[in-house]
């Protein structure tokens, strides 16, 4: 019976030392800081980003293009309710007139606000391009003053606690770093 009773005896030993090991790292798990970011939108709410956006925006060209798609805009707006109050009493010929001028607007308006949205991807491409580095270097520091073991893309996260983004932080840091 002894050699029975040794058997049982390191088999309790074996599950004693996995379950310390479990408890362990289970323990370490606990201790693991992990923090989120988006760090685009991070990059693009500092001031020096929203600074260059509101330069594009007032910039005469940008301010051009916009006026030019806005009047585009309004005139096929007119003419959408000016063949719903009128489009019965028309000829097919009119009506078919009349839908072509119609298309050849929207195009127009089409063009006008690709422009425009090609010259704020220009300007958002520029600014994360200039920000990355200092954006890197901002939350390096934070990681090593933090002890984080791991940050995370914010997008990606189901749920966050505000204390584990970094986001807002990150932003002060920056503007404040200038």
């Amino acid at each position: 019976m002894q050699n029975g009773e040794s058997d049982v005896l390191k088999n309790v030993k074996i599950i004693a030392v996995l379950l310390a090991g479990i408890m362990l790292s289970g323990a370490a798990v606990a201790q693991t800081k992990v923090a989120v970011l988006n760090l685009q939108a991070a990059i693009m709410s500092t001031e020096a980003a929203k600074s260059k956006v509101n330069a594009l925006k007032t910039s005469s060209e940008y301010s051009k293009l916009q006026s030019s798609a806005e009047s585009i805009r309004a005139e096929v707006q007119k003419m959408a309710e000016d063949a719903q109050k009128n489009g019965v009493t028309w000829s097919d010929e009119q009506k078919a007139e009349h839908q072509r001028k119609m298309n050849f607007k929207r195009s127009d308006f089409e063009t006008a606000v690709k422009k425009l949205r090609s010259m704020e991807a220009q300007v958002g491409q520029e600014i994360q391009k200039t920000m990355a580095p200092k954006a890197k270097a901002a939350l390096e520091a934070m990681i090593e003053e933090q002890k984080l073991d791991l940050v995370l893309d914010s997008t990606a996260a189901y749920y966050v606690s505000p204390n584990a983004d970094l986001t807002a932080a990150l932003i002060k840091r920056m503007n404040a770093a200038k």
